[in-house]
This record gives C-alpha cells, sequence and structure tokens, in this order.
C-alpha cells in the first residue's frame, strides 16, 4: 500500500515540474499566469485521479489534497480556485460512493493552503521544510478524520491499514512539492531579476551616444556594445579581431593599451584623455578602461569606453575664462588678480624684491557714459585696457576690477624700498602720460586722465585685502589731490584707517545705543521773528564727547550708515513737528531736514517721507528738505520726479550751499523748490570781496525772477544781516540769530526773541 502511494506522488511530483516550464513560457503574459497554473495544477490533479490508489471501486486516493494546498499557497487565491475547480468536475465525473468526501477533501485542501498562505505572509510561520512537513501531517490528518466520520464500514475496515502510509507519504509528498515550488519560485524570481536588469542594461548601453569595446590585455579589440555602429565611431563594428596599433597612430595606441594593463594590473577604473583625428579635425577624447571580471577566449578584458569631449572642454575653457577674465577687456578680473596678487606676496617673501599695486580710476568716467551712452564709455575702457597693457612688463599683471577702476600690480622690483618705489612711479607716470592722451571714440575725440594710488609690499607681509585697501585710499589721496596724478599709501594713511575704522564701529554702537541727537538752528525773517528752523545732527559720544557732524556723516556716507541715519533724522524731525504743532508759539515753525545723495536715490524714497508725514500727522507744509547743488548733478530726471510727488503732497524743497556746485540754470527753472539758500562761503566775506557781493545779489536777483524765497546762512555779524537785507534777503540763519540748541531752548528763542549779537 505505502508503494502505491509512493508511485502516486512521484509521478505527480514530477509533473509539477512543468509549472517551471510555464513560468518561463508565460514571463510576457503576466496576466494570464494565475489562470494558466492553475489550468497546470487542476490537470495534475486530474491525472493523479486516473492513477489513484484504488481501494475498491469509486474509492480512491490520491495526491491531489498535497498538490491543491501547495497551489493554495503559491499560487494564491486564483491558482487554487481554478485547480480546485477542475479537481472537483473531474471527481465529479468520476463518481463512486465517496465522491462527496473527494470533493470535500479538494475545498480543505485549498482552504487550508491559503490559511498557511495568509499566515505566510502576516510572518506567523516560515516556509521551511520542518513548517511544510508539519502542515503535511496537519492536512492529511484533517482528512482522514474527515473519513472517519462518515459510516463507510468497507472504508472504515481499511482506515487501520491506509492510515499510517497515507499520512506518511502524502505529508512527505506536501513536503517535497513545497519545497520544489518554492525553489523553481526562486529560481524563477532570480532569472526574471536578471532579464529585467540584462534588459536594463542593454537599454543603458543602446542610449550611451559613446563607442564603447572590450579590449583583451594584448591590445585587440574583442566585441563592441551595442553591437551597431556608433556615430562617435561608424566603423566600431569593423573593429573587432583588430588591433589598437592597427586603428590607432602608434602614440595613442600605446597609451590605451598602457591604461588596459594599469586597469587590469589595479583592478580599477583608469581614466585617460587623447585626441583623435576623424578627417575633418582633431578631437578630444576621454578614454575609460573598467576590467570586466572574466576571462575571454583565455585572456583578461576590459570594458573601454570612449567618449568625445570636446565640446564640453570648449564650454569649460569658456566658463573658465568667463570666471577669471573680464568680457569686455579680456584683462584678468577681480578673482584672477587675487590668485595672482597672493602668488606674488609669496614670490616676494622668498626672493626679497618689492612689488606694487597700482588702482587706477578713470577721471569724470560718468560723465562720458552718461552724456556720450554706455557704448562710448566700453569703447574707452577696451582702449585703456590697450593701453595700460603696453605700458607694463609681460611678468606683470593689468586686471580690471569693474566700472573704470583698474589695477596694474608689478612684480621684482628692487630689493631696496627707494628704488621701488621710484620704479613703481616711474611706471605710473608713464601710465598717465599714456591715458591723458586723447582717444578716438566712433569718429570722436576725447580727453581723459586717471587717478592712481600705489602701495608697495614685500617681505613685511599684510593681507591682499588690506593691500588692495590701502591702493584704493591712496588713489581716492589722487583724487582729492586733484586728479592726473598718483600718491602713495603710508603710514599716515594707515592711521587715518584706523580711526576711520573705529569711528565706524563706534557709529554704529552709537545707533544701537540711541546717541545720536537732533539739534535746531533758528532761522528768521527780516524782522527778526522766527519763522523756521534746520534740524542739525550731533552725536553725543560718551568718551569722544560731541562729535562734529563733519568727522562722522562723510563716513556714513560711504556705507550704507547715511540711509539708517537719513531715516532716523526724517522720522525724528516729523515728531519734533507734531511736538510743535500741540504748542501754540511753535505751531508756525517749518523745519528744514537734509536730504543725501543715496536717501534720495532710494527707489521708495517718496514712500518713506509720506509714511513718515502719515504716522505723524504733521501738516506737509511744515516740513522742508534740503538738496545740495551736487546731488542734481546724477540722476536729474530722477529726482525731479521724486520731488514733483512730494511737493504735489505740500512737501517743501530748499536748494543748500547754491553758487557752489555746476548744476545748470536750465535744470533749475524745472525744480519745483521754494527757496535758495545762499551758501554761507559768499556770506563770510560780503563786506570785503565785492565779487561775494555780486554772487549774492545775482543769487536774489534769480531768485525773485523764479518766485523763490531766499535764507542766507552763515550770518555772524549785524553789518552782514544789514548788508543782505539792502541787496533784498527774506531770511537769515546764523550764529548771529543762535548756535544749534535743543528744542527746548529754541522754545525759549521763539518766545522771548533771538539775542542778537
Amino acid at each position: 500500500m505505502l508503494l502505491e502511494f509512493i508511485k502516486n506522488v512521484a509521478l505527480l511530483l514530477s509533473l509539477c515540474l512543468l509549472q517551471g516550464f510555464n513560468l518561463r513560457l508565460s514571463r510576457n503574459y503576466q496576466p494570464l499566469q494565475p489562470l494558466l497554473a492553475g489550468c497546470l495544477f487542476g490537470c495534475i490533479c486530474v491525472v493523479g485521479m486516473m492513477t489513484p490508489v484504488q481501494l475498491e471501486p469509486g474509492v480512491i486516493f490520491d495526491a491531489r489534497s498535497a498538490i491543491l494546498s501547495m497551489a493554495g499557497l503559491f499560487g494564491g487565491a486564483l491558482v487554487a480556485t481554478v485547480a480546485g475547480v477542475i479537481a472537483g468536475i473531474y471527481r465529479l465525473w468520476l463518481g463512486g460512493a465517496t465522491y462527496a468526501l473527494g470533493i470535500l477533501t479538494i475545498v480543505i485542501s485549498v482552504v487550508l493552503g491559503l490559511v498557511f498562505r495568509v499566515a505566510h505572509q502576516r510572518s506567523w510561520v516560515k516556509k521551511g521544510p520542518l513548517q511544510l512537513l508539519l502542515f503535511g501531517f496537519l492536512l492529511h490528518t484533517v482528512i482522514l478524520l474527515m473519513f472517519s466520520l462518515f459510516p463507510f464500514p468497507l472504508l472504515n475496515s481499511f482506515m487501520q491499514q491506509i492510515a499510517l502510509p497515507y499520512t506518511l507519504s502524502f505529508a512527505l509528498a506536501t513536503m517535497l512539492l513545497g519545497l520544489m515550488l518554492q525553489g523553481i519560485m526562486n529560481r524563477n524570481r532570480t532569472e526574471q531579476a536578471l532579464h529585467d536588469s540584462e534588459s536594463s542594461l542593454r537599454a543603458i548601453v543602446q542610449a550611451i551616444p559613446d563607442l564603447m569595446v572590450i579590449i583583451d590585455e594584448d591590445g585587440h579589440y574583442i566585441d563592441t556594445l551595442p553591437a551597431t555602429n556608433n556615430p562617435f565611431y561608424p566603423r566600431a563594428q569593423a573593429l573587432i579581431g583588430s588591433r589598437l596599433h592597427a586603428e590607432l597612430p602608434q602614440e595613442t595606441a600605446d597609451l590605451i593599451l598602457a591604461t588596459v594593463r594599469d586597469s587590469l594590473r589595479l583592478k580599477q577604473t583608469q581614466t585617460i584623455e587623447y585626441e583623435r583625428d576623424d578627417g575633418i579635425g582633431s578631437r578630444l577624447v576621454e578614454g575609460r578602461a573598467q576590467p570586466l571580471g572574466h576571462r575571454i577566449n583565455g585572456k583578461q578584458v576590459v570594458v573601454f569606453l570612449a567618449r568625445d569631449i570636446t565640446d564640453r572642454k570648449v564650454k569649460e575653457e569658456e566658463i573658465t575664462w568667463l570666471a577669471f577674465y573680464d568680457p569686455l577687456t579680456g584683462l584678468p578680473n577681480r578673482r584672477l588678480l587675487q590668485d595672482r596678487l597672493h602668488q606674488a606676496m609669496a614670490g616676494s617673501k622668498r626672493s626679497g624684491h618689492y612689488s606694487a599695486l597700482l588702482f587706477i580710476d578713470l577721471d569724470n568716467f560718468k560723465t562720458l557714459n552718461d552724456t556720450q551712452g554706455h557704448d562710448m564709455g566700453d569703447q574707452l575702457l577696451k582702449q585703456v585696457a590697450a593701453r595700460l597693457t603696453g605700458c607694463v612688463r609681460e611678468c606683470d599683471t593689468v586686471a580690471r576690477l569693474g566700472g573704470d577702476e583698474f589695477v596694474v600690480m608689478l612684480e621684482q622690483l628692487s630689493h631696496q624700498e627707494e628704488i621701488a618705489a621710484t620704479q613703481s612711479q616711474m611706471i605710473g607716470e608713464t601710465i598717465l602720460a599714456t591715458l591723458a592722451a586723447s582717444y578716438q571714440i566712433a569718429g570722436y575725440e576725447h580727453n581723459s586722465s586717471a587717478s592712481i594710488g600705489i602701495t608697495l609690499f614685500g617681505a613685511h607681509q599684510t593681507s591682499s585685502d588690506e593691500l588692495m585697501k590701502r591702493a584704493d585710499i591712496a588713489m581716492y589721496q589722487a583724487k582729492s589731490a586733484g586728479r592726473n596724478t598718483l600718491r602713495f599709501f603710508d603710514n599716515k594713511m594707515q592711521f587715518l584707517i584706523s580711526s576711520r575704522a573705529e569711528l565706524e564701529k563706534d557709529l554704529r554702537e552709537g545707533l544701537r545705543q540711541q546717541q545720536l541727537r537732533l539739534f535746531y538752528q533758528p532761522q528768521v525773517d527780516v524782522h527778526g521773528q522766527i519763522t523756521g528752523a534746520e534740524a542739525l545732527l550731533r552725536w553725543q559720544h560718551p568718551t569722544r564727547g560731541m562729535v562734529p557732524p563733519a568727522d562722522f556723516i562723510p563716513l556714513a556716507e560711504e556705507s550704507t550708515l547715511i540711509l539708517v541715519i537719513g531715516d532716523w533724522v526724517l522720522n525724528e524731525a516729523c515728531r519734533q513737528l507734531q511736538r510743535w504743532a500741540g504748542q501754540p508759539a511753535m505751531a508756525h515753525l517749518s523745519l528744514a531736514v537734509n536730504i543725501s545723495v543715496r536717501q534720495i536715490h532710494q527707489p521708495d524714497f517718496v514712500d518713506r517721507v509720506l509714511a513718515a508725514i502719515h504716522t505723524t500727522g504733521i501738516r506737509p507744509e511744515r516740513l522742508k528738505l534740503e538738496l545740495t547743488e551736487s546731488l542734481l548733478l546724477e540722476d536729474r530726471d530722477e529726482i525731479i520726479h521724486k520731488m514733483t510727488a512730494l511737493k504735489t503732497c505740500g512737501v517743501g524743497f530748499s536748494l543748500d550751499d547754491f553758487g557752489t556746485g555746476y548744476s545748470s540754470l536750465a535744470y533749475l527753472k524745472q525744480l519745483p523748490l521754494e527757496q535758495l539758500k545762499i551758501d554761507k562761503s559768499f556770506v563770510r566775506d560780503l563786506l570785503i570781496d565785492q565779487k561775494n557781493a555780486a554772487i549774492a545779489s545775482t543769487i536774489i536777483t534769480l531768485a525773485r525772477s523764479l518766485g523763490l524765497n531766499v535764507i542766507a546762512e552763515g550770518v555772524e555779524t549785524e553789518a552782514q544781516r544789514q548788508r543782505l537785507a539792502e541787496l533784498g534777503c527774506d531770511a537769515y540763519q546764523g550764529y548771529l540769530f543762535g548756535r544749534p540748541v535743543t528744542a527746548d531752548t529754541l522754545f525759549a528763542l521763539t518766545v522771548h526773541g533771538p539775542a542778537l549779537r
């Protein structure tokens, strides 16, 4: 009996091997795989029922239970259902006394197999040999118990004979079938993964626009990847079987073969660059050799990838050039200058030779740009660059920092500082003379000049940034000296730098500590009555004392601090007007506030002024903004537009220091002014210099013709006041009527009247 069971099991197990073929054949028809697998298992069950262990007609035992349970475990519900339906139909067709038990056996096998599957998916049980064996015992014990519950005398008599062989053989069959199916499915997954990986790799290789070849250790072409002609190398397939030296120049072939052997020896990727002539021109190629990991025809091989990098190299060179050179003039830019400066500093330290930095700034370049256009300015810069290059040696560096700023770095000067200074001065004077010669630009003759700041450096090192700063400061000293000249940086300048840096630090701290104060200098009419005041900024420092505006305002204007300070002054002045509005004796006063160049060029300047007015609720006509005449030299249209917008809202404007600048009278009549202020330089010598008196008279007459008021500042004596009154001046400001004072003191002056000196 046991032998009969084993024969039946062996037949069915062998048939189950067909599942491996089914998985391979249906790999490209994934949706059909479960149906085909179910049909296969169902047919195997049918074969098993055709060759069963038959106890009597209609009473059969076979391995369908093992097959169906494993179909449920490994195939899932669809596979098990299809197989169970096929097996059930055939068992029903066979008939017999126990056909109902046979169908019930099919159902139990499918259900328990699916239960095992769910338990495994939830990690309750594993699918190891022991678990499969125990499952087989459980399944077939349940089936035997089911048979024992039905009253079939003949069947019950046989139960004692078949129970043990049935349970043992079919439990083992379940385990073996499970292990076999698990192996088949694992192998199928591995094959599928390999197939997918191969497909992906093939697609990647096909997509790579580079030439890929397999080369052996002797330099023979073994294969090409992919096996189609490559646009980079149309004769790719023709390479197979030939040798490197037969296809490439000797030097190139030797280089590639050495790279191949290095890659095989080191067992890692090796990269080279070489040139290849494609018949049209030379192309730059990047080659990579990667060991393949196995032998072909008994020889070690590599995959060699050849990529045309000519265009990439051209772009890299363009990017590098743009990163280190000025696109307009072709000169080194700031980044490359810094690099060369570091090298020069190191060289000077080693050799003991001095070097020099010449900071060059063109004089009045902005005027050319504004009047003739940026194209003319660019043409001038190109000619300046060419002239500078012609003034120095090849070992020197000429760089453009931006705008109209250039730097010349002189290397290998004398060991002695005095001689090195003389050498750099001679070159600097040559540059001045060269740049001062006339320029022919677009058919026009243009004259220009430059200011040069020079600093030396040698064994005693400082930072490159500090050297640039020193040369820059020396250049500004040259500009202050009248332009078209040069100046050297010295220790006095260094002291000024340190002092200014410390002052700027204190000023920033002063802003945080609210150390700034507004003082007010009264403005009076012809009757001596105070009609307004000018807000003047003061800085009360805890250790420096009262710092004069002339010491910190220019410093603030060179940085963004002037914007912060300007906003504070404007808002504080509006708050003071708000306080005066609540005092009957002060409500009529106007307040003049000085506006800096950087302030008025802010895009939102108008909004800032209006915000200060609206926040405090003051009458706009009580606020008067003072602009200097030099402020109107740049972007006049923009300034006029902003002034007009504020004038429309009621804000007044006064032109400060009138007569000291260079503004055109044509522009003056376009400005929405209400007052001209005569500069104190004309008032001071009014009584002893007829020219000053004539200028003052002209200003007053001009103001009258334009419908403007006039105020004279710097009035210190009664004689000056009387003379100005004779000339027709409307208002006065100066020490004669009061020094800049606090708001409380101004209140007392307004109530009791200024004391004339």
